[in-house]
């Protein structure tokens, strides 16, 4: 073997050997991959061989687009091979008018890509299919770019084409372990790669094992996020007629491929069997076929294509799958060891993400980020502050397995992995009937629940996970918790919900609410080089700035926004200077690995530490918070108090971190305190608050008056593949170049804008949810970002970019708009302002409260 390397890549199945190839072909340098086996060994050799048109998020999407085009097009023509293609197109068959509408929710992102998606009528389907059963169907969609793949041609055809780049393969070849050396940080570099053949030296390691990545990554102590499960399908003996019918996609039971003149089922089962310890030599190997298990998916192939109950089966394959927390691949650079990347957690789904995955692996090992926002699959947004991780991804990942085919509704509450990290107000809220949403491993309220008196429903307590019933688990009965999320789960307005965030959102606007902003993440930098380091990171100078937040992004190299945060200098009890920084609660480990990388990408010597359990946030907002927040501090100073400036005042005995802030475009406060005292500040607020007629309010009425406002949502409306100019956010960016990415967006400045924000109301019946299709003068221009509905407006709003070449603001303004939603046509205002005060009046005028 070769005793160095510029890229290691270990595990040659899909999704390695698509890195492998894009490295080489990319001018990675020495690319060498290297596979414990043989090449498509482990679980690459027994896939179902599917690639669909679409999945429920944009980046799967796009990787799954960029598999076809590598399979149909790429390969074949640098190889002059067929690389396994097979088109055969794809029937989305939904027996319920909300699956039907959760297909074309999904199928949006595809068809704003060009991708062909055509809604059948029920009586063309058997001309397509004359063996499918369509007695019990509501709708089908069609989408015939999908198609099979042979996992050996493919994998071979990646090592063919590669193989001209210089890449070299080494089979048979197991890696014992992964050597690392520390900077003057402390933080820990990839040195080499310890294999049975010797020694590989080199910066970067892609760890492409699939079910058996977390073995490789064990040597350097890191966890990945994944479990492996039993996975299943089945091959029947041969059916006439089924010969070149397209594939069938059941919403909520099984997939069902024509292979050759036989038919190859499969799905997902509510007790799958969990591999605990899955052999290191398991390379070609399958388990034996529990068919009490499978039953379930033979039932639903026999009731979608009858011939089937008359037909035998002719073979079997049950193998190892390994399965997330979210149902979503884990890639991208660890957040503890620079040079190892994660490639591994697909879901069943490595062959066909594989090629586009490899393409993006590529990318960031060479230029430190992938092409497209991949913050779905990044392994930075894993929580690790869990009070039981083993307990969190059992559970998480088996309600990921079970409920692959089922209905994604955009309120939906998942019940597996829940509890694990509870604010210091969780009681308070329970007690007030707060039903409970996670985010990365918060639980936040997401509104509270009210009876027809007004009183509190303070029994909606989260029960310990039941498994829905599988391994001879009792289902809960009753579990109000879980009855008042099933009221949520439609695409419709919902009744119940709808009437309360209304409420909240009403309160805010008129008196005042509080909100428990505690969950955001709030990082801290300090060290002799902190102000160095800030200068860097963000993209307005806080530096010389005393007593204020400040608004301010953080970009990459190339000016796409990492995230937006609020700032403000410090000085520690010692008399040093200190940085504090909120963030979005799931940006906690994006933003912190960002810093991180800065600090050593420049030799800077300063520190980043995550506090965000240290510190509570309650917010106070709407006409009347001055008046609370004077009662409880009396202070008259705070008459005085310019919008994102802020004072040290107290609450009784406790002191406070006063700010005049507001995310949802009201006069309003944020208190900042240890979350040692904010049980008994919370107590007075809402003592002063209920003088008011206020209320507590939940993160969906937050998010619905943020959306009123105009402001931004990491990473939905802006995110790592969006710069300022497109985000209409160049105010927040200093004229300096001396922050990172500033040098890029200055030259961006000089170039024709090819996507511009755009605010859109619509007036429909159905909610905007986000993800619609946006129409302008009868051709698709884009689609909606972020959404929601605005209480104070009556009416949906939705952020969306318009990508059309030079698109100017005159462009936006003169065109003739529709949204599509769930397939229907809708008409749509844009706009290049918010809808709600413009100019966001309310935050920033001065009040008398004393």
């Amino acid at each position: 073997i070769p005793t160095e390397a510029d890229v290691v890549v270990i595990g040659a199945g899909s999704v390695g050997c698509s890195t492998a190839y894009h490295l080489s072909k990319l001018g990675a340098g020495k690319v060498v991959m290297l596979e414990k086996s043989q090449i498509t060994s482990g679980t690459t050799w027994h896939t179902a061989g599917i690639l669909w048109s679409f999945r429920h998020s944009e980046s799967e999407t796009i990787m799954q687009l960029q598999t076809r085009d590598l399979i149909s097009k790429i390969l074949p023509e640098e190889t002059g091979e067929d690389a396994g293609w097979l088109e055969t197109g794809t029937l989305n068959t939904a027996r319920t008018k909300d699956q039907f509408i959760d297909y074309l929710q999904h199928s949006a992102f595809a068809k704003a890509m060009g991708v062909e998606i055509l809604q059948l009528q029920l009586n063309e389907v058997n001309d397509i299919h004359p063996l499918l059963n369509t007695s019990d169907l509501y709708g089908v969609i069609y989408s015939p770019a999908c198609g099979t793949m042979d996992p050996a041609t493919y994998c071979m055809s990646y090592v063919k084409a590669a193989a001209k780049h210089g890449l070299e393969m080494i089979e048979n070849c197991t890696v014992n372990g992964i050597t690392m050396k520390e900077d003057y940080l402390g933080l820990k570099r990839v040195q080499s790669v310890e294999t049975n053949h010797g020694t590989i030296r080199t910066n970067n390691v892609v760890n492409c094992a699939g079910a058996w990545a977390p073995y490789i990554a064990q040597t350097i102590n890191e966890n990945v996020p994944q479990l492996v499960y039993k996975h299943a399908y089945v091959v029947t003996e041969a059916i006439e007629g089924i010969l070149n019918t397209p594939m069938i996609k059941d919403h909520g039971s099984i997939y069902l491929k024509p292979q050759g003149n036989a038919l190859q089922f499969g799905g997902y089962e509510t007790n799958p069997i969990l591999v605990k310890n899955l052999p290191k030599d398991f390379s070609f190997g399958l388990y034996d076929m529990d068919w009490d298990i499978f039953s379930v998916h033979t039932n639903a192939a026999i009731n979608r294509i009858p011939s089937v109950e008359t037909t035998g089966i002719r073979s079997t394959v049950c193998g190892p799958e390994s399965f997330t927390p979210d149902g979503q691949p884990n890639m991208g650079e660890s957040t503890q060891v620079r040079g190892y990347f994660h490639g591994s957690g697909f879901n069943s789904g490595g062959m066909m993400l594989g090629g586009g995955a490899g393409r993006q692996l590529a990318h960031w090992v060479i230029h430190g980020k992938p092409e497209i926002d991949l913050v779905n699959c990044d392994i930075r947004r894993h929580p690790v502050n869990l009070s039981n991780p083993n307990k969190w991804l059992l559970e998480k990942s088996h309600e990921k397995f079970a409920k692959r085919f089922n209905i994604h509704y955009p309120h939906d509450q998942s019940l597996g992995g829940r509890n694990q990290r509870k604010g210091r107000l969780y009681q308070e809220h329970a007690d007030a009937g707060a039903l409970f949403g996670d985010k990365f491993g918060f639980e936040r309220p997401a509104y509270f629940v009210k009876d027809k008196d007004g009183r509190p429903q303070s029994d909606l307590h989260l029960l310990e996970y039941d498994f829905y019933g599988a391994y001879n688990n009792k289902l809960h009965d009753p579990h109000n918790y879980y009855d008042e999320v099933l009221k949520d789960c439609t695409f419709d307005f919902p009744e119940k919900s709808h009437r309360l965030i209304n409420d909240e959102c009403m309160k805010c606007r008129n008196s005042v609410a509080v909100f428990d902003l505690s969950y955001m993440a709030k990082l801290y930098i300090g060290g002799k080089d902190a102000d160095q380091t800030v200068a860097k990171l963000l993209t307005r100078d806080i530096t010389k700035t005393n007593n204020r937040f400040v608004y301010s992004l953080m970009l990459n190299k190339d000016a796409g926004v990492e995230c937006d945060v609020l700032a403000t200098k410090m000085t520690t009890k010692s008399g040093e200077t200190e940085y504090y920084i909120t963030a979005p609660t799931s940006a906690a480990q994006h933003c912190l690995a960002h810093i991180q990388r800065l600090i050593q990408n420049e030799k800077l010597h300063s520190t980043v530490e995550d506090r965000t359990e240290d510190t509570s946030i309650i917010s106070v907002q709407g006409p009347m918070s001055g008046h609370v927040v004077y009662e409880l501090t009396k202070d008259a100073a705070l008459e005085s108090l310019k919008y994102s400036e802020w004072k040290s005042t107290k609450v009784g005995d406790h002191a406070i971190m006063l700010g005049r802030l507001s995310f949802v475009g009201e006069f309003g406060f944020e208190i900042h305190c240890s979350s040692d005292h904010v049980n008994q500040i919370f107590a007075q607020v809402m003592e002063e608050v209920h003088k008011h007629n206020g209320c507590m309010a939940g993160y969906r009425a937050m998010e619905s008056l943020s959306t009123e406002a105009g402001f931004h949502h990491w990473p939905h409306s802006i995110n790592a593949n969006v710069n300022p100019m497109e985000a209409r956010l160049t105010q927040f960016c200093s004229p300096t170049t001396k922050y990172l990415g500033g040098k890029a967006l200055e030259s961006l400045k000089s170039s024709p804008r090819q996507k511009l924000l755009a605010y859109f109301t619509v007036d429909s019946n159905v909610p905007v949810l986000g993800h619609e299709i946006i129409w302008r003068n009868n051709e698709i221009v884009g689609f909606l970002r972020a959404a929601d509905y605005g209480y104070s407006l009556g009416t949906n709003i939705g952020y969306g970019y318009v990508k059309i070449p030079s698109v100017n603001d005159e462009i936006i303004k003169s065109g003739n708009y529709q949204i599509e939603i769930m397939g229907k046509m809708y008409p749509a205002q844009a706009s290049i302002n918010t809808p709600y005060l413009p100019y966001l009046s309310k935050m920033f005028e001065m009040k008398k409260f004393t």
